[in-house]
């Protein structure tokens, strides 16, 4: 092993570089955003010395500060390498098992949106052009509305009238600038307006939801650039209405978002890794609200119907 050679693979300038020879810019792109918000988030940090395990099952190993040490510097060197090497695969590689042990070992650990992120970081270390990412993007939106639909409760429309109630009354769930039971304005809203009308209204909502679920899934399997607003609007919806990022959720589903967009076809600015972290660390604060991300999904929609409107009259855009 040329430890040499490895140790110049790293360089802080890589950090802005998103070449490489198997995956595309937004696939590269998608991956750093995953690794600098897991580190900004705080979901580097393990302090579980003594884990809880699945079905009573305890391995030895895993417990002690020795193993949580272990943990934390598996994934900072990961992180570090996905950020700042040539080896971005093998960062990949190293965060998604990482990820995936911790949620093994310790039950409590455990949660869908850091599954979702081992997923997905395992999907971009097999290359693949970035497409088996957007698959895995793809499986789960689709398996969250197949579940949808299949349940009695989202059909009639009962759960989305209960939840919203629920959600006005005890506010906030959880954000970066997390107000224990601050007020959801919009939540509330919503409420009232599916109190007035408690069966058909509700139903709508939830058509609604599970429609656009499919709809996600689908335009990730076939590529669809359009999809990546639509995905800027449901996650940013989530948050506005829950005050809760779900944990690394948001963040992974914007940056995913980025798996079905040509970089090139962005304003120039926009084609650098650049503004794309700044965007990262302002969402990713500890002073960032639920209405920021409102406010987020309305610049995206903005740019976006800037794109549409140069991509129809190129040349008045130059003249202008």
């Amino acid at each position: 092993m040329d430890l040499l050679a490895i140790a110049r693979g790293y360089s802080l300038r890589r950090v802005t570089r998103l070449e490489h020879p198997a995956l595309p810019p937004n696939a590269i792109l998608c991956g750093k955003l995953i690794a600098a918000t897991w580190l900004a988030t705080g979901q580097v940090a393990y302090v579980r010395a003594a884990g809880v395990p699945f079905g009573g099952i305890a391995i030895h190993v895993a417990s002690g500060t020795a193993f949580v040490r272990a943990m934390v510097l598996l994934q900072l060197t990961a992180i570090l390498t996905i950020l700042c090497s040539s080896f971005f695969r093998a960062g990949c590689t190293l965060l998604a098992v990482a990820i995936a042990i911790t949620l093994a070992l310790d039950q409590p650990h455990f949660s869908n949106n850091r599954a979702f992120c081992a997923a997905l970081l395992a999907m971009l270390a097999l290359g693949d052009g970035g497409r088996l990412a957007r698959v895995q993007v793809a499986f789960v939106y689709g398996c969250a509305a197949l579940d949808k639909l299949l349940a009695a409760a989202w059909r009639s429309g009962e759960f989305m009238r209960t939840w919203t109630a629920d959600m006005c009354r005890v506010g906030e769930l959880w954000s970066p600038g997390f107000i224990p039971g601050g007020r959801l304005p919009a939540t509330c809203a919503l409420s009232k307006v599916f109190e007035a009308s408690p069966t058909s209204t509700p139903q709508l909502a939830s058509a609604l939801v599970i429609a656009l679920e499919f709809t996600l899934a689908l335009g990730y399997a076939r590529s669809a650039s359009g999809v990546a607003l639509l995905a800027v609007l449901f996650h940013s919806a989530l948050f506005v209405l829950t005050g809760s990022t779900f944990g690394m959720f948001f963040y992974a589903g914007l940056a995913a978002a980025l798996l079905v967009v040509d970089l090139q076809r962005l304003p120039a600015s926009l084609q650098r890794s650049g503004p794309w972290f700044l965007f990262a660390a302002v969402l990713a604060g500890p002073w960032v609200r639920p209405w920021h991300a409102a406010v987020f999904a309305t610049a995206v929609l903005a740019l976006g119907f800037w794109m549409w409107n140069y991509a129809r009259h190129p040349q008045t855009q130059q003249r202008s």
